[in-house]
């Protein structure tokens, strides 16, 4: 038989109380729910580049053996800058840096004081590299200064086994395109395997994006920045083997 509250001794402020109490306690609950969820989503938060001076202790290899791989062009410099004119162009954020402007910081052993000026960057969809005109001194650069997108670095990290996971030959998931990657890919091999592999990566990635503009119907093309990453490789690859 069910008994009024006031039967067994429980007064009003005492069920008060209670309620706040039960309330209290579903605050807490809901507090820590959003707490891990929190935590979840910040655990999905990747790094977006990594320092060239950290990578030595990553890889195990002296940061000569990384400006090697840079010379070679297997490992795309970037850095962060302000804005800076070169000729009419305006130029900022994140751009790329030739590995020889740069090698007085990556052989000769790691010291923080020494510098070296920059006076040429590659912006993300420029083809060419592009001098500055303004500051006419071009740009101070530390090897502080220096970074690989973690694009880059992971995929490096795959070829090369450098972490002893193994190495993988699938991509990890992203946004589909409507390019024909394939077709355009056996034609440039197909042109690489009669006239010869172009002298520069550049003259190589110019051969598949003048492609895109010559069957593009409407004019659509993927940008150079997203050609230069996703056939880099197969650059380095031929020019092993060629």
């Amino acid at each position: 038989m069910l008994q009024h509250p006031g039967a067994l001794g429980v007064g009003p402020e005492t069920q008060t109380a209670l309620r706040h109490d039960n309330a209290a306690a579903l605050d807490c609950r809901a507090a820590g729910k959003c707490a891990v969820q929190e935590k979840m989503t910040m655990s999905k938060i990747t790094k977006s580049y990594f320092l060239l001076a950290d990578l030595p202790a990553r890889w195990g290899h002296s940061l000569t053996d990384i400006g090697g791989w840079a010379f070679s062009g297997r490992l795309p410099i970037v850095m962060p800058i302000g804005p800076v004119r070169c000729d009419k162009e305006v130029a900022a954020g994140m751009v790329g840096v030739n590995a020889t402007d740069v090698a007085r910081l990556l052989f000769g052993g790691r010291d923080p004081n020494r510098s070296c000026w920059v006076r040429r960057i590659r912006t993300e969809r420029a083809l060419e590299w592009q001098f500055i005109t303004d500051p006419a001194q071009g740009i101070e650069v530390r090897l502080e200064d220096l970074m690989l997108a973690a694009d880059d670095v992971a995929e490096f990290e795959q070829i090369n086994d450098l972490l002893g996971l193994g190495s993988k030959t699938g991509r990890r998931g992203g946004r589909s395109t409507n390019y024909d990657w394939e077709g355009m890919l056996v034609d440039v091999i197909a042109d690489v395997a009669s006239k010869g592999l172009p002298r520069t990566q550049e003259d190589f990635l110019k051969m598949m994006l003048d492609w895109f503009a010559a069957e593009s119907e409407d004019g659509d093309v993927p940008d150079a920045s997203t050609v230069r990453k996703r056939f880099a490789r197969v650059w380095w690859r031929l020019q092993d083997k060629l």
